[in-house]
């Protein structure tokens, strides 16, 4: 990752050099660098972490049933994972996995800790490296909707997803549909992770029933949520405020539906103009009540 991205760098400096927005940064024109060649005063790059939820689920789901239950062997599960549960006992092995052992957005410690744990590591070893530029490297955890494709070329996972789906929207968000214990349980979640961290950012998606909102009981609502989110200090959240049924109706009937705008991943676009892939995530996103 690291040097896929020093390699774009370098690329840019040789080949795309940007001399008029150069001179709009701090430092550039005293120093008489582009900024693609570390002229600016600031030189950091940003890579993503993604998919810290399907690891944690999957990791705790493999201790739990290699080694503590040990229902299989490790090999045993990797030749499951490898035929993506089309074996004899796969369909079973998988409901085991989805539905025998918890996952992280549901405000469990032991699973919440993986993903703490994994996060930090992340973390640190991404800040130890340079870029061409002579600046560090910051750690993130935003998909935009790269989880969508990413997940196209991954294999099956210990936590019962299947090769080629999505990985977990956001980058702290829950895998979509594991976060079965209501919205305040994924901040509570989110919240040990060390969100600080993250220095280039991070992302958290909330659907929400627009039922759930109605009136001033629900603005209400949303206003104690947000303070909550406050006081736990994490970095990100957004939302989604839209029956999963209007949405399959926008992809019937497109026409109809020029004006559905929703929130994709820190930007906002119409329902109707984005792939029918990212229309199918955002449609799974878990929909929560208050």
């Amino acid at each position: 990752m690291i040097n896929g991205s020093n390699i774009c760098d370098i690329g840019h400096r040789d080949q795309a050099p940007v001399p008029l927005l150069s001179s709009f940064i701090l430092d550039c024109i005293e120093r008489g660098k582009d900024i693609t060649e570390g002229g600016a005063r600031y030189n950091f790059s940003g890579v993503q972490g993604i998919g810290i939820a399907n690891l944690s689920d999957s990791l705790h789901a493999l201790k739990g049933m290699v080694f503590e239950q040990q229902r299989m062997s490790f090999d045993e599960l990797i030749q499951v994972l490898k035929a993506n549960f089309k074996t004899k006992e796969g369909e079973k092995i998988r409901a085991r996995l989805i539905n025998r052992f918890e996952k992280y957005g549901n405000d469990i410690d032991k699973v919440d800790n993986i993903s703490a744990d994994l996060l930090r590591f992340y973390c640190k070893e991404v800040e130890q490296h340079l870029n061409p530029r002579g600046g560090h490297f910051t750690p993130g955890s935003y998909t935009v909707s790269a989880h969508v494709p990413l997940g196209s070329v991954v294999g099956a996972t210990p936590d019962g997803r299947l090769a080629g789906d999505r990985l977990a929207d956001g980058g702290l968000s829950p895998m979509v549909g594991q976060d079965s214990q209501g919205p305040t349980a994924v901040l509570k979640s989110v919240s040990k992770l060390d969100n600080y961290l993250l220095s280039n950012g991070t992302l958290l998606n909330v659907k929400f029933t627009p039922a759930t909102l109605a009136g001033d009981g629900g603005l209400n609502k949303l206003a104690d949520f947000l303070q909550a989110f406050s006081k736990l200090k994490l970095q990100h959240i957004q939302f989604n405020v839209v029956n999963a049924d209007t949405l399959r109706e926008a992809q019937q009937r497109p026409q109809d539906f020029a004006g559905l705008v929703v929130r994709v991943a820190g930007y906002s676009a119409f329902f109707v103009e984005l792939s029918k892939e990212i229309q199918d995530d955002i449609i799974h996103r878990t929909a929560h009540q208050l």
